[in-house]
């Protein structure tokens, strides 16, 4: 009939497989940080319209 089970030791688990739920929580930690506008910095206000001419609504005297 043979061998029908070879008994051996596996082979330990690499770096990527024993951290990558560490890996991706860190990526994901730092995805969020910079949608949610946390990683701008000095982040200044946006401006806001340009002043236009000014319109006097009161009558003129016309000669």
């Amino acid at each position: 009939m043979g061998v029908r089970y070879v008994v051996s030791e596996p082979d330990p688990p690499t770096w990527w497989a024993k951290n990558k739920a560490a890996v991706y929580a860190v990526l994901g930690l730092a995805a969020g940080f910079y949608l949610a506008g946390g990683g701008g910095g000095d982040a200044q206000p946006a401006p806001g319209p340009a002043p236009g001419p000014t319109v006097s609504t009161t009558p003129t005297a016309t000669r």
